[in-house]
């Protein structure tokens, strides 16, 4: 591009205007006033102004706008023709006004006006409740808030109240865990203990027997050192004499069982805790604490025939064998099973055969519970409904059940199956666990002794499933046991 500016437009050429065709009359112009609508331009002649482009007027605008001639001052003779026909117009108003019609006009006029003035007096009161409602509605959201807030806050203290009672679950469940911990601990201690002392007893009854041999001189002298032995310690003396006493009490063998006497012999396993069944043997009297004078076999059959005397009636009976079942399904429960026909005898259900063959034995050896059954008869419900109530409070379990009562027609006769056999439908399946159960086995228990092995192992304590832990003194009080 070259330095060179570009030239300049050319002037366009001065218009010579004819002042004599201007127009010289008012401007007509209307004035853009929204405050005086109609209002036009005051100038009341043309000036031509040299200093603005065009042919405009001092007062802004164009000649357009002008009257082509300034007009002609108006004739007196119209003014006054003009001014009488306006005082015949306001005569004739004035005489509207006085007659109905304008009286009507007047008073619609005053209508309207009192119907504006209500009108804008409601509106006025519509925009107060309008505004009432929106503060109304704007408070009713800050409180929605506000209990928003409260439930959030009254929801974690719950959350955080349900994990301090987890807690509290959870330490109740350990204090529960130790409580039977030292519980099984102090069993043990107490097993401990009356092991020592039938270690003891053994060993004085051996003295006294040697004591009672040896000649009369060795006796006095004996007698002369006990005496002195005595003066120099009379504390201990009478210590000695309490032992000996209360060891001669435990040696008479006085021992207390849970016996439960099944209204069949063929019964596999007994009835289950809580269920009907348990309940309406319970409440006839067939689940009882049967106390034990002695260790041999004269004592306990006196004891469980003078116990269950109103429902035996002199029928002969003869204790079940029974081992806990190793079954993953049934593991805890008692598989029971007759003795074999070579054991059946009165004469031998002594202490010891209880335990090897029949009985329910603690980890200690102490016989817990006990299975007898009548040897040729046995129970049904209907018998059962009409024996005297042994408890109170569970007649309920006598209402008719479809499992029990199916063949139930409030009859006697000879042909009414027993109570036992509602366990025939599951004997099957649970015979392949029963035929593992042998007499041996049994004879494994530890017994009260304290000889060699047997005494070793009464010290290991092993989990017990057959019963809930429950003190022995409280099922004793109730005459209940846990089966």
């Amino acid at each position: 591009m070259s330095g060179r500016s570009s030239p300049s437009p050319p002037h366009a050429p001065t218009v010579h205007i004819d002042e004599s065709r201007l127009p010289s009359g008012q401007c007509r112009y209307i004035l853009l006033n929204p405050e005086i609508k109609g209002q036009r331009c005051a100038c009341v002649g043309f000036t031509f102004n040299r200093a603005l482009p065009g042919v405009t007027c001092e007062c802004g605008h164009n000649s357009c706008y002008h009257i082509k001639s300034v007009e002609p001052p108006p004739d007196r003779t119209e003014l006054d023709l003009l001014r009488r026909r306006v005082q015949i117009l306001e005569e004739q108003l004035d005489r509207e006004n006085q007659s109905g019609l304008g009286m009507n006009l007047g008073r619609l006029v005053r209508r309207i006006s009192e119907l504006e003035d209500q009108v804008e007096k409601n509106k006025e009161e519509l925009d107060q409740d309008v505004k009432g409602c929106y503060s109304n509605v704007n408070r009713t959201w800050l409180t929605v808030n506000e209990l928003a807030k409260e439930q959030m806050v009254h929801g974690d203290r719950f959350m955080a109240y349900d994990e301090r009672l987890d807690r509290q679950d959870d330490t109740l469940q350990s204090i529960s865990d130790r409580l039977g911990e030292f519980n099984e601990a102090s069993i043990a201690l107490e097993e401990r203990v009356e092991e020592l002392e039938d270690t003891d007893a053994s060993m004085l009854m051996t003295d006294r027997f040697r004591r009672g041999s040896s000649s009369d001189s060795v006796c006095s002298k004996g007698n002369q050192m006990i005496t002195a032995q005595r003066r120099r310690s009379p504390s201990h003396s009478q210590a000695l004499t309490d032992t000996a006493t209360g060891r001669a009490g435990w040696v008479a063998k006085e021992w207390t069982v849970h016996v439960s006497l099944l209204p069949t012999a063929s019964q596999p396993f007994p009835f289950e805790k809580d269920t009907n069944a348990y309940k309406r043997c319970l409440s006839r009297g067939l689940h009882r604490m049967v106390a034990v004078g002695g260790t041999d076999s004269e004592s306990f059959v006196e004891a469980v025939s003078k116990a269950f005397e109103d429902l035996l009636k002199g029928r002969e009976w003869m204790p079940l064998e029974a081992q806990l079942c190793d079954a993953a399904t049934l593991e805890g429960l008692p598989m029971l099973r007759p003795l074999d026909l070579a054991l059946v005898g009165r004469s031998n259900y002594d202490l010891d055969f209880i335990r090897q063959h029949c009985a329910v034995c603690t980890p200690s050896g102490k016989a817990e519970s006990l299975y007898i059954a009548m040897v040729s008869d046995t129970f049904s419900w209907q018998f059962l409904r009409r024996s005297p109530c042994f408890m109170e409070g569970l007649e309920a379990s006598w209402a008719f059940d479809p499992l029990l009562d199916r063949n139930d027609d409030f009859e006697d006769h000879d042909s009414v199956p027993s109570a036992g056999d509602m366990m025939v439908s599951v004997s099957s399946l649970k015979r392949k666990a029963s035929n593992s159960f042998s007499p041996s086995a049994a004879g494994t228990a530890p017994s009260p002794d304290g000889g060699g092995e047997s005494s070793s192992s009464s010290r290991q304590k092993v989990q017990r499933t057959t019963c809930v832990p429950v003190q022995m003194e409280e099922l004793h009080r109730h005459g209940v046991e846990t089966i």
